[in-house]
């Protein structure tokens, strides 16, 4: 992968640094996108809220970026 993303990083810097990970967030049902603690909610509070794997979360999410990058359409 040639992104590496922190369990540190919150919402609001992922969706500042990567717009279109709008919709990945809302396709995995996080509803964390928008909500006002999306500034202070990093990848490790999601993944506690939404009883998700941390790592495959954060492994995910670097996949869409690194396919964005590469100029790969998403969905």
């Amino acid at each position: 992968m040639g992104i590496n993303i922190s369990e540190s990083s919150t919402i609001k810097e992922l969706l500042d640094q990567h717009p279109y990970l709008l919709h990945t967030f809302v396709g995995l049902g996080l509803m964390c996108v928008g909500c006002p603690a999306d500034a202070f909610h990093n990848l490790s509070d999601v993944a506690r809220e939404y009883n998700l794997d941390k790592s495959k979360l954060m492994a995910h999410l670097e996949k869409v970026i690194d396919d964005v990058t590469a100029g790969k359409t998403i969905r």
